[in-house]
């Protein structure tokens, strides 16, 4: 019987191990656009002491990314649902002081997108083509630079933003 019990034990631990294919953390999900910044005096780039972001996905404009410590690129999700683009909200400082206004500048990010499907844990992922980005109000962002037509995966920047 207590060999019946190990026999019955070890065959359930041993069909119990899934494969690699449990698990998606290689990166297959759907991209988010990798973004850097430049300088329009002189189109070097520039790393940033701090970038608050937000983002119109689908659910009204939320905070995506509260970044207050220097960085040279950022990475934002862009929408998963099938709207042609994404609105996103730039600004350098997330309050002013009494009397003045907070600069945000608005970026449309318009895209079509192409579904994939990964593996059963991963699900389908987005790619985006056709990427065009608009500058729609140009303070404190004086100007975008666009680098990629497609965001297939975060490795390449897709888009400089001139400060």
């Amino acid at each position: 019987m207590k060999k019946i019990f190990l026999f019955s034990l070890f065959s359930l631990v041993l069909f119990s191990c899934g494969s690699e294919d449990d698990i998606c953390t290689s990166g297959e999900g759907t991209p988010r656009i990798k973004i850097k910044f430049k300088t329009q005096a002189n189109n070097k780039l520039k790393s940033l002491d701090s970038i608050f972001v937000s983002a119109d996905l689908g659910s009204g404009v939320q905070p995506v990314l509260a970044q207050k410590f220097p960085t040279d690129s950022i990475v934002i999700p862009l929408r998963v649902d099938d709207a042609p683009y994404t609105d996103i909200y730039v600004s350098l400082a997330s309050k002013v002081p009494a009397g003045q206004v907070l600069n945000v500048s608005k970026i449309r990010i318009n895209y079509t997108t192409k579904s994939q499907y990964v593996s059963p844990a991963c699900g389908i992922k987005k790619t985006y083509e056709n990427l065009n980005s608009v500058l729609i109000n140009p303070n404190p962002v004086l100007n975008l630079e666009q680098t990629q037509t497609q965001i297939t995966n975060e490795a390449k920047t897709s888009l400089y933003l001139i400060f």
